[in-house]
C-alpha cells in the first residue's frame, strides 16, 4: 500500500514538473513570435504628456477644461508624429502620413475628439461613451440622430483614445471613469434637471454601469435616466486575466514590444488597430469591479432602484460573454 501510495504521489510531481514545463515553453514560444512580428512605429512608442488622467482631474474640472487639454495632446501629436511621418503615395493608406486618404485631420468635424450637439430648448441629454481602442466616431450616427430627436448630445474621446496607439499602454479605467464623471457634471450642469442618459458601446457600457452604482451611493451627481448598453464589457473570457504577466514583460528593456498583444498597420481613421495588455487588462479590473458591486447589490434582493436600462448583446459575441 506503502509503494503504491509513494508511486502515485511521484508520479503526480513528474506530471507536475511536466505541465510547468509545458508552460515556460509557450511562455518562450509566444515572447519568440512576439519579438519576429511587425515593426513597431513611433505612434507605438511615444508617450504624449496632454492627455487627461486621473491625477489631473483637480485642474481639469469642466468640460471646457477637458477639451483645451485635448487640443493641447492633438497639437503634441501633430509635432510628434505627423511632423516627423513620411508622404507620398507609399503612405496613402497611412494614418499618421499628413494628407494620406487616412488622416482624419482633413474631415470637419474628426470625429477622434470630444464633440457636442446642441438642438434649440433640448428635452434631454444623452452622454456617448465608445469602447476600448474606438473613439467617438464609434456612435456619432446615434448622436446626430438623438440631436435631430432633440436632445442634446455629448460624444466624449476617452483618455488614451482617438490620438495614438501608445495611449493604451498606461491609461487605466480609473482615468477613463473621472472622464465619465466630468461628463456628466457638465450635462448636468447645463440641463438644468432635465434628464440625462447614457449610451455605451463595450468598455463604454462598463463605465456606464461604473458611473450609475456610483452616483446611487453617494448622491454626488445626477442619476442617469436610463442606460442604453450596446455589447457591454461585463463578461470577459478568461483568458483576459492573464494579462498581468504580458503587461510586467514589456516593461523590461528590450521587451517593449510583449506589452502589445497586436501591432498592426494604422490604416483606419477613427480607431486604433494595434491593440496592447494593459487595455485588456484595465478592462478586466473594470468588469470585475462593477460586476462585484453588482452581485453584491443583488445579495438583498431584486436591484429596484436602477435606471432603466436596455442591454443590446451578440449571443455570438468573440469578445463579451453573453
Amino acid at each position: 500500500m506503502n509503494l503504491a501510495l509513494r508511486s502515485v504521489k511521484k508520479l503526480g510531481l513528474y506530471l507536475g514538473i511536466a505541465f510547468l514545463g509545458f508552460l515556460a515553453g509557450v511562455q518562450l514560444l509566444y515572447v519568440l513570435w512576439a519579438l519576429d512580428g511587425p515593426p513597431m512605429q513611433p505612434w507605438h512608442e511615444v508617450e504624449l504628456s496632454e492627455e487627461f488622467t486621473l491625477d489631473k482631474a483637480d485642474q481639469v474640472q469642466t468640460l471646457g477644461d477637458y477639451r483645451a487639454l485635448e487640443t493641447r495632446l492633438f497639437d503634441e501629436m501633430d509635432a510628434q508624429i505627423y511632423a516627423h511621418t513620411p508622404q507620398g503615395a507609399e503612405q496613402i493608406l497611412v494614418r499618421y502620413s499628413s494628407g494620406s486618404a487616412a488622416d482624419p485631420r482633413a474631415l470637419d468635424p474628426n470625429w477622434n475628439q470630444s464633440y457636442e450637439i446642441i438642438p434649440p430648448n433640448p428635452r434631454g441629454a444623452v452622454l456617448l461613451l465608445h469602447g476600448m481602442s474606438d473613439g467617438p466616431y464609434s456612435l456619432h450616427a446615434l448622436g446626430k440622430a438623438l440631436g435631430q430627436a432633440g436632445y442634446r448630445v455629448l460624444g466624449l474621446r476617452l483618455p488614451g483614445h482617438g490620438a495614438i496607439p501608445s495611449g493604451l499602454l498606461g491609461v487605466t479605467w480609473e482615468d477613463m471613469a473621472a472622464a465619465v464623471r466630468l461628463g456628466m457634471r457638465h450635462l448636468a450642469g447645463v440641463m438644468s434637471g432635465k434628464p440625462i442618459h447614457i449610451i455605451g458601446y463595450s468598455t463604454g457600457a462598463a463605465l456606464a454601469l461604473d458611473f450609475s452604482l456610483d452616483a446611487r451611493a453617494d448622491g454626488k451627481y445626477q442619476e442617469p435616466a436610463s442606460l442604453v448598453l450596446i455589447s457591454p464589457a461585463v463578461g470577459l473570457a478568461r483568458v483576459a486575466s492573464l494579462t498581468p504577466w504580458l503587461v510586467r514583460l514589456g516593461q523590461l528593456p528590450g521587451l517593449e514590444r510583449l506589452a502589445w498583444t497586436a501591432i498592426m498597420p494604422e490604416f483606419d481613421p477613427f480607431r486604433y488597430n494595434s491593440f496592447t495588455a494593459n487595455a485588456s487588462l484595465q478592462v478586466h479590473r473594470m468588469t470585475q469591479g462593477v460586476m462585484g458591486r453588482l452581485r453584491q447589490l443583488a445579495t438583498s434582493g431584486p436591484i429596484t432602484d436602477f435606471p432603466p436600462t436596455l442591454v443590446l448583446l451578440s449571443a455570438v459575441d468573440a469578445t463579451v460573454s453573453a
